[in-house]
């Protein structure tokens, strides 16, 4: 007997079959599980693919390890479809739209990729998952990307829609016709659960999820269409309604100098509007417990930042900063703030005043 899930496949496969496109072929789902000596991040397509083939109820698929030790999740099937399904009817991907994966699909991100292609019978291109990606010469529906990989693209003509994940997002312009969103998830939720577009700070709900606040302030997702009933997240939000909220930053990397609580997401946005490449990191001290402390990876916008640090409030300003060309990271491009942090403490015969 088939499951919803599985006989959602069937009929959308029979309408229109997902395609799979790898090096100018094309492959149905089990021509491309077939493939003997494929490259590695075909390999982690297979897996994904032959999962949503079978009958096994749950997909394994660990966190980056941005936030703490990297965990394993265990997704249920139902989850992993609803998920699928709200992402296609929000974007309005229709079977046969192409779209292309530039993300290992060993990841969450690249994982739900791989089943919005199987739920709803897409054509998607499989490239190497890197930062500068090359991308098919064709219309692409939707892509989506990591922040770094954004940064690096390409642009093209005939790239409808982007959906950013991985990290704090940049504020840039995009070509005229080009529709750029960030999504708001993590792991535990099999992909985002909100959406903004680049230049709105303000995310909304996609689904039936809905949002409220923890007593501290931390964000809170109760999303029926996923079977998740609450979900306390580790992010500092303001809630505007039940489906609509601005993230400050995450709880654990507030930095609290003298009761002050300061968000460096937040202020790093700040920067990065004006073209600046920052990180705000803690140090301890001695009068106010911790002191923010700017980093910066080029000397030559020091003098920048300065000028604009003299228009934020004193008491959320950095006084010092250091100089760091190449910054820690964990997967997905997301900055390893733990790993800045301790770079940070051992490097404090390098502070300059600003």
């Amino acid at each position: 007997m088939r499951t919803p899930t599985q006989e959602l496949y069937r009929i959308n496969t029979f309408l229109m079959p997902t395609t799979f496109i790898w090096n100018n072929q094309r492959f149905t789902p089990i021509e491309l599980i077939d493939l003997q000596g494929v490259s590695v991040h075909v390999a982690g397509v297979q897996k994904v693919v032959k999962f949503w083939l079978s009958d096994a109820e749950f997909l394994p698929m660990s966190t980056s390890g941005s936030t703490g030790t990297p965990k394993v999740w265990h997704h249920p099937r139902a989850r992993l479809a609803q998920s699928a399904q709200a992402t296609l009817k929000h974007f309005g991907l229709e079977p046969g739209a192409v779209a292309v994966l530039g993300l290992p699909a060993d990841r969450i991100g690249g994982a739900m990729m791989v089943i919005r292609a199987l739920v709803g019978a897409l054509e998607l291109y499989l490239v190497e998952p890197k930062i500068s990606l090359d991308l098919p010469k064709t219309a692409i529906d939707f892509i989506p990307l990591t922040v770094p990989q954004f940064q690096h693209l390409t642009w093209q003509e005939g790239i409808k829609t982007v959906l950013l994940g991985g990290s704090a997002a940049p504020v840039a312009s995009c070509p005229e016709g080009t529709e750029v969103y960030v999504g708001y998830g993590m792991t535990e939720t099999a992909s985002h659960v909100a959406i903004r577009r680049l230049n709105e700070e303000v995310y909304r709900a996609v689904g039936s999820t809905r949002f409220s606040l923890s007593a501290d302030g931390a964000l809170v997702v109760r999303s029926p269409h996923l079977g998740i009933k609450e979900l306390v997240t580790n992010d500092a939000a303001l809630l505007h309604n039940d489906s609509e909220f601005s993230i400050e930053g995450r709880l654990d990397f507030a930095i609290n100098s003298g009761g002050i609580k300061i968000h460096p997401e937040q202020w790093e946005q700040v920067l990065a509007v004006e073209g600046i490449r920052a990180a705000i990191a803690p140090l301890d001290d001695e009068v106010f417990g911790q002191i923010p402390v700017l980093i910066l990876s080029n000397q030559e916008q020091v003098a920048q930042a300065r000028t604009l640090l003299n228009t934020w409030p004193k008491n959320q300003r950095p006084k010092q900063y250091l100089l760091l060309a190449q910054w820690p990271e964990v997967a997905g491009g997301k900055l390893d703030r733990r790993g800045i942090s301790l770079w940070v403490k051992s490097h404090q015969d390098r502070l300059c005043l600003l």
